[in-house]
């Protein structure tokens, strides 16, 4: 399961010169830029950046099986522009040091305590089904305003302070506080944490299976303390050449919160049919009452990945939203994109 939470096992956040000059240092990253083409008003054709990142991450060896774990992960910006990672939308702009996932912690037989910022145990239980991550595609919306799995709560969180259980036969899960919401700035009445997430994930041979909750105060738009809680079940199946996914999520809003208090249920099911160096994708998303006008939204996104070797693939993506509003007009677009990952 790559990229999944397990991977959360293995990274960290630098302190200080001293202390990398004595632990194992790994550098990654990837390159990711695209020629970008939508009909929404005022835009047009440009070459774009779809998340491309730089990152630092190590483990420094403690004695009786304790590690020192971390990682700096910067977003970087060929394009030109704010990308469509999200950042920017939660207070960091594209390029900043340390802007993605960047923290310290301890790791062992006990599993995985962390500080700092990180994608939140809600985001990661669905993260490995999200088959058009980071473009135009992406199952949380963020250019095509529709998102079947919620923009809000799928998010990367500062302040945070987290705890990753060992495997045991395929199963883990992960929890974790936010002191300060970070995407926010509202005086939560001096409450000691902002969030709390956690995921249950399983992962054994074709089958995926994880269960989420996330509850946040002081939501976006919502004057003083309101709050939203969102729950989220997602399936995965691989069998031969091919894998399907499905989530489904159901958010319960604060009146003059997320949405201005409207509660939402959403989802999406997708699917890759792999050739050979070719993978085929298709992935389809629909949201009830979207709005207080009932409005019930969809959104279809189709894809062709080519692999020119294991780290560099082409790929494009065809994206288009039925917003279910007769007043505005239907969103779509592409991505031709290449990608390095190194």
């Amino acid at each position: 399961m790559k990229k999944s939470l397990i991977a959360l096992a293995v990274a960290g956040a630098f302190a200080a010169p001293a202390f990398a000059a004595t632990s194992n240092v790994d550098v990654y990253g990837r390159m990711d830029v695209v020629i970008q083409d939508t009909n929404a008003a005022g835009t047009e054709m440009q070459v774009t950046d779809n998340a491309s990142r730089l990152g630092f991450k190590g483990t420094e060896d403690l004695g009786g099986g304790l590690k020192a774990i971390w990682q700096i992960e910067s977003q970087l910006n060929p394009g030109g522009n704010d990308g469509l990672d999200g950042e920017a939308v939660a207070g960091k702009a594209a390029g900043t040091l340390g802007g993605r996932n960047t923290f310290v912690g301890l790791a062992g037989g006990f599993g995985t305590f962390l500080m700092g910022r990180h994608d939140t145990p809600y985001k990661l239980g669905t993260a490995s089904l999200d088959i058009f991550s980071d473009n135009i595609g992406d199952y949380n919306g963020r250019l095509m305003s529709v998102d079947p799995v919620n923009s809000t709560h799928d998010h990367r969180s500062g302040n945070a302070i987290a705890y990753v259980s060992p495997t045991w036969d395929g199963f883990h899960f992960a929890a974790a506080v936010v002191a300060t919401n970070d995407a926010v700035a509202f005086d939560n009445n001096n409450k000691t944490f902002d969030a709390y997430s956690l995921t249950g994930v399983y992962a054994n041979g074709p089958l995926f299976a994880s269960l989420s909750y996330q509850d946040v105060v002081d939501v976006a738009g919502a004057p003083g303390n309101q709050s939203s809680k969102a729950w989220k079940v997602g399936l995965g199946y691989t069998f031969g050449d091919a894998k399907v996914g499905f989530v489904y999520e159901d958010i319960n809003n604060d009146a003059g919160g997320l949405n201005n208090g409207i509660d939402r249920s959403s989802w999406v099911i997708n699917g890759v049919y792999n050739m050979g160096p070719i993978a085929l994708k298709a992935q389809y998303g629909k949201i009830k009452d979207w709005t207080s006008l009932g409005q019930d939204p969809n959104k279809w996104d189709l894809g062709v990945d080519y692999a020119l070797s294991k780290r560099t693939k082409a790929y494009v993506v065809y994206s288009s939203v039925n917003d279910d509003d007769p007043t505005t007009k239907n969103l779509h677009g592409y991505n031709i994109g290449l990608q390095h990952n190194f």
